[in-house]
């Protein structure tokens, strides 16, 4: 629950700031004059009276009071934990290619301008295909190609590497991972987004001060793919709040909540912004009581900007233009109404009225404080009614006992305790564009992909179930053929059929899952909480285990039941060669998921195999083939495989095989080797070649996953 109101302030005092609030025309003038404002803060008890009953969104002392209040609301208690940073840009433009055939450039933006200040809440709102999407992405440095112009921080040009670390993009989907829960989520977000400045107990603190804070600390045992809308969209700004960013960009944070959810987010973004801090979000069709929380208004249409100032100066504003808002009418649908010509073509008055962003003349206001305060007065109301779940802006700072959690006990061992060597190289040292190490990254990274493999036990279970299942029944189809010369062949089909079924399992399981989670890397990486490289070392590694566990079951069931060779070496080869199939397969499972979404990648995904299929030996040899498709084969890792699991069965020097039939044609296992040109093979070759492979897909893989990070279509 939130903090309730002094005692001093009686019902008389809130009745009247609600009065005050009904009292206002369209412009948001007050009928309270200035003169009886001065005379209410030059009494001591009124002066009291007037700072404690402003509700506890707006008690912390604005950035610029206006001159008429500036000695009534002060708050020595207040201390901010932030660094006011003010955001800028002059003359943005921005283009984009179009057309397939001829290829044009359109503008998204154009030559637009604008200041964004510290201790606002600034709303970019316009119709769809305006820019305001466009223009946040640039703002935020997600967007830099293409780009001209000049963005300032607090009158500097800005430098992108160091903004990005100060700042905080909290998109549109949520993109949580389902099965951590809220305590889980926020204690990897903090062990990644703040370095060794704050202590083990002290991160523990923030955790637990933010969630108490948004109303979230009741259901921190509850995994977020449980959580309600309003619930994940806090969540996800809990998980940037933890390093406390002076800036912070929301697109569209109100999308998908209902009125009163929505009514909640915006005061949480209202009381970080009165905390000193630069909120700017993008928001489509506010209501009446959300657009009021706004302290400045950014709109743009057809990528100019066409008004830049208070809310309470909208209708002012549109007034000079000889465009009356309707009584009873909002003025932000009103001004949406006016940008998509239902009043006729009003734009370029408008924009010429605003200099594209440069006039300030709108940004001063009178009435911001009784405006605000009522509608805060409102919000505050509807959360004691129960009506929307009470929250506030976390103060960080406080101290307080923090529950332990085995996963969080794991988390505070050293990686040195983990059983990780740390050794004084590059990786030890940390890159100023992170907070952390890289061994630190990684080493958080693997411990929770781990959980969440863990956890998501319905993939790797039904991973090892199918292995489990079909092994039984290859091995029954192939049943004792291992060591008789009259089945070389079908033997033969079995090694074939082991490194087919073993490669489509491994790039079907990552193919279907991996494009589901590109988006919470595309977050987490441009929010820094980690290098790609960390990420991607950390998700190789993770899942070994598990592909290591179904190779060897599958392999294990069925050359037993086959009656393969009983030598530990052949074994071996066999399961070794199978597993690095699978590592194969993965990387250009990886490499497609990157590229392609889900149903893509189902589409796609057998098109890029069925190539290695083809020139894998099997169906046709390679000295059988056109000489100018022989390249092919020897870029088919499905072809080394096919040697290598040979090798294993009929290589070695393997003895004269059993024949119980009156003729065997294969029964010395070198004859059948030359039969399918195999007889010059070299093993070690063949694995040079398949490792070769795997590191090519996973080096292009990864090159592919920094070209999509970095862009955000």
């Amino acid at each position: 629950m939130l903090p309730s109101h002094s005692g001093s302030v009686s019902d008389v005092m809130l009745t009247t700031v609600t009065e005050e609030a009904a009292m206002m025309d369209n412009s948001g003038q007050s009928d309270v004059s200035k003169k009886d404002l001065q005379e209410e803060c030059s009494s001591p008890v009124r002066k009291k009276s007037l700072a404690d009953r402003r509700p506890v969104g707006l008690r912390l002392q604005p950035l610029s009071p206006s001159p008429s209040d500036s000695e009534c609301l002060t708050d020595s208690t207040t201390k901010r934990d932030v660094k006011p940073l003010d955001l800028g840009f002059r003359n943005m433009k921005h283009t984009v290619k179009t057309g397939l055939v001829k290829r044009e450039d359109k503008v998204i933006l154009d030559d637009i301008n604008g200041d964004f200040r510290a201790g606002e809440l600034t709303a970019i709102m316009g119709p769809s295909g305006a820019g305001k999407s466009t223009l946040m992405d640039i703002l935020a440095g997600y967007t830099t190609t293409n780009v001209y112009g000049k963005v300032t921080v607090n009158g500097r040009e800005r430098d992108i590497r160091r903004f990005r670390r100060q700042t905080a993009y909290i998109m549109q989907d949520h993109n949580l991972q389902p099965v951590l829960t809220v305590w889980e989520a926020m204690h990897f977000s903090a062990n990644l987004k703040i370095g060794s400045e704050l202590s083990k107990t002290k991160k523990l603190v923030r955790i637990r001060q933010i969630l108490e804070a948004i109303a979230l600390y009741e259901v921190r045992k509850t995994r977020t793919v449980k959580l309600s809308g309003g619930q994940k969209k806090r969540l996800a700004i809990a998980l940037e709040l933890v390093n406390n960013p002076p800036i912070m960009f929301f697109d569209e944070p109100t999308s998908g909540l209902d009125s009163s959810t929505s009514t909640q987010c915006v005061s949480i973004l209202k009381q970080l912004a009165q905390e000193g801090r630069t909120i700017i979000c993008t928001i489509h069709q506010p209501s009446a009581l959300v657009f009021r929380m706004f302290d400045h208004l950014y709109a743009i249409a057809e990528g100019k900007c066409i008004y830049t100032g208070s809310v309470q100066n909208v209708v002012p504003f549109l007034m000079e233009l000889d465009l009356k808002c309707p009584e009873f009418h909002n003025p932000s649908d009103y001004l949406l109404e006016i940008s998509t010509h239902d009043y006729g073509m009003q734009n370029d008055r408008l924009v010429a009225k605003s200099q594209n962003g440069m006039c300030c003349t709108y940004r001063s206001y009178k009435s911001r404080n009784s405006s605000q305060i009522a509608a805060m007065t409102k919000v505050e109301q509807m959360m004691s009614n129960g009506l929307i779940t009470p929250v506030r802006a976390p103060s960080i700072g406080h101290s307080s006992k923090v529950p332990q959690t085995p996963v969080m006990e794991l988390m505070q061992l050293k990686p040195k305790k983990a059983g990780l060597k740390i050794s004084p190289s590059k990786c030890c040292k940390r890159d100023d564009r992170y907070p952390t190490t890289f061994l630190r990254q990684f080493y958080i990274i693997l411990l929770r992909t781990f959980l969440i493999l863990w956890r998501d036990r319905s993939l790797t279970a039904m991973r090892v179930c199918i292995h489990l299942f079909v092994a039984p029944i290859i091995g029954l189809l192939y049943f004792g053929i291992g060591n008789d010369g009259y089945h070389t062949y079908n033997n033969y089909k079995y090694a074939f059929f082991s490194i087919m079924f073993l490669m489509y399992t491994a790039f079907s399981s990552i193919i279907l899952v991996f494009p589901l989670e590109l988006p919470i890397i595309k977050r987490e990486h441009f929010n820094r909480w980690y290098s790609l490289k960390a990420y991607y070392v950390a998700m190789t590694l993770a899942d070994v285990p598990v592909q290591v566990v179904c190779v060897f079951l599958y392999t294990l069931i069925t050359y037993l039941m086959t009656g393969q060779p009983l030598e530990i070496q052949r074994f071996a080869l066999f399961t070794f060669t199978c597993l690095i199939v699978c590592f194969v397969a993965q990387s250009i499972g990886l490499l497609i998921g990157s590229l392609f979404s889900v149903k893509n990648g189902a589409i796609f995904g057998p098109f890029f195999i069925c190539p290695f299929l083809i020139f894998s030996g099997f169906f046709i040899h390679l000295t059988d083939a056109h000489p100018i498709m022989h390249w092919l084969f020897h870029i088919s890792f499905l072809k080394y495989a096919l040697e290598g699991t040979s090798l294993a069965l009929f290589g070695f020097n393997r003895p004269k095989m059993e024949c119980e039939k009156i003729f065997c044609q294969f029964v010395l296992p070198e004859k059948f080797m030359k039969t399918v040109n195999m007889n010059e093979a070299n093993y070690w070759f063949i694995l040079a070649a398949m490792v070769t492979i795997f590191l090519f897909f996973r080096v292009t893989t990864y090159y592919v996953m920094l070209y999509r990070l970095r862009n955000k279509s």
